[in-house]
């Protein structure tokens, strides 16, 4: 009995590690699964100019989970790949230095109040048409 609850616990372990993987990379922290990459956190003390790789271990950064970014507030600019899909909510709420972000083509939703607090923010540059915001366009300072 004890070897097959050891078996199976290890067997869970080994399908679980092939599922998701995750790490480090410069200030970003990421998970991977399914061959695709979510950027699930940034390190609050990352200042500057901050570009988002497109792949991250062979993998496309697909997404950006929800306060993904938040409380970065010593970033001035961010440029997220082609290849991102969503933007999750309140992902970059509270960088308060942010005074532009590109987002690309891809990106089809953008989850509510994913720039809330951004004072300093001038400049969203949109390749797309008409992505799917969660924003209200009469509160700029609340998107």
């Amino acid at each position: 009995m004890k070897k097959l609850m050891f078996n199976l616990v290890w067997l869970f372990l080994i399908v679980y590690s092939l599922q998701v993987n995750g790490g480090e990379l410069g200030p970003l922290t990421y998970e991977i699964a399914d061959g695709q990459v979510t950027i699930t956190d940034c390190n609050g003390a990352a200042k500057g100019e901050l570009e988002i790789p497109a792949e991250i271990e062979g993998a496309p950064v697909t997404s950006i989970e929800q306060e993904a970014f938040s409380g970065c507030s010593f970033l001035t600019s961010i440029t997220i790949p082609e290849g991102v899909t969503s933007i999750g909510f309140r992902a970059f709420s509270d960088c308060r230095s942010l005074t532009s972000i590109i987002i690309p083509e891809g990106v089809t939703s953008i989850g509510r109040k994913a720039f809330s607090d951004c004072r300093s923010l001038t400049s969203i540059i949109s390749q797309r048409a008409s992505p799917a915001l969660g924003v209200r366009p009469s509160t700029p300072a609340e998107a």
